[in-house]
């Protein structure tokens, strides 16, 4: 394994990882006993194998880490680029007897998920684990906290099994708040068939797309991962990561699930929309075809030709013909009716 260089000397003097961006960076050395101590930037340039396990957290965008990257960490540039993005699609690289690289989509921090699901990028080797995502977790506080009380894991394989169990858990959280939120879809339709939910299903409908986007490679990355052969990697961390493999096939069957259903809502609220367009249209054909005979008559009367009875200036006398007219308009209206009663179209 490349030793670290000695030859970079910061500008400034490092400070320790556990002051820097309020705690969002920080390194431990585990002691394989289950316990770890943290160190500082120093300490992380000046590390070797065989002080211990190092535990490195970080963020894609701090100077130090980049520079440490970069510089200092005997990495390929091209994985070092792989593990300062932030867009990078689940997938898991192995280099053949130097360590591997995983990209994972997962959940922040808090009590509520993360609206979208967040990028994290590993690099494991039998001494060191990297991992680099853009907001402070409380997964990876949680292991923090286990090795500061000598009950976190004791090796990277061990390491590795917890991060990647830690970050792709509030997944589930995420999940289950599409489920709800469909639930309450079904609901309010079946209170209100006339509630208009179009704009919050078709957001929703994005979302599910967008998240099966990145979960379906993730199932593929932990089935590569399974596959690893790497000698660190014992048969207990591959079970372990057997397990999240199929909680991430899990997770997109869900994510189906979801999508069948809401398609359903999608469904429901397009006939309760052809419903409300189809009585409008009632309405505009019988109000048109019961006007249309009286409409007919009365162009028929006010045609400017000679010889319409009641014409003025006919034969017979006018002052009668407009109360003719109307009794037959009248008359007309009444027929009509009758006819559209009996057939049930104003129903």
């Amino acid at each position: 394994m490349p030793q670290a260089s000695r030859e970079f000397a910061p500008a400034t003097r490092p400070l320790p990882l556990a002051r820097a961006a309020a705690g969002s960076v920080y390194a431990l050395l585990l002691d394989r006993n289950g316990g770890a101590r943290e160190i500082s930037w120093q300490q992380v340039r000046h590390w070797t194998p065989e002080e211990g396990v190092l535990w490195l957290v970080g963020r894609p965008a701090g100077e130090e880490t980049q520079r440490w990257l970069r510089l200092e960490s005997g990495l390929d540039p091209d994985t070092v680029r792989l593990l300062l993005r932030t867009d990078n699609r689940p997938q898991c690289l192995s280099y053949k007897g130097q360590g591997l690289f995983l990209s994972l989509r997962g959940g922040g921090l808090g009590s509520d998920p993360q609206p979208e699901l967040l990028c994290a990028n590993v690099w494991a080797d039998p001494n060191r684990v990297i991992v680099l995502r853009p907001t402070a977790i409380q997964a990876f506080s949680a292991i923090r906290t286990d090795l500061k009380n000598q009950q976190g894991p004791g090796s990277a394989g061990d390491l590795l099994v917890e991060v990647i169990e830690g970050w792709i858990v509030r997944i589930e959280q995420v999940l289950s708040g599409i489920d709800r939120a469909v639930d309450d879809m079904e609901d309010h339709l079946l209170m209100d068939p006339d509630a208009d939910l179009q704009q919050e299903l078709t957001s929703l409908r994005q979302r599910v797309i967008h998240l099966r986007r990145h979960l379906t490679p993730q199932a593929e990355a932990l089935s590569s991962l399974q596959r690893e052969r790497s000698p660190w990697l014992r048969a207990e961390h591959r079970d372990r990561i057997r397990e999240e493999h199929n909680r991430a096939h899990q997770h997109v069957a869900e994510l189906d699930s979801s999508r069948e259903r809401a398609a359903l809502v999608q469904d429901e609220i397009r006939h309760s929309q052809n419903r409300k367009l189809n009585e409008t249209m009632k309405i505009v054909a019988v109000f048109t075809a019961y006007l249309m005979p009286i409409t007919a008559l009365t162009g028929l009367l006010g045609t400017n030709v000679e010889g319409i009875p009641g014409q003025a200036g006919g034969d017979s006398s006018p002052w009668w013909a407009f109360t003719v007219e109307v009794t037959l308009l009248l008359g007309i209206m009444l027929v009509s009716y009758l006819i559209f009663k009996k057939k049930k179209w104003f129903d």
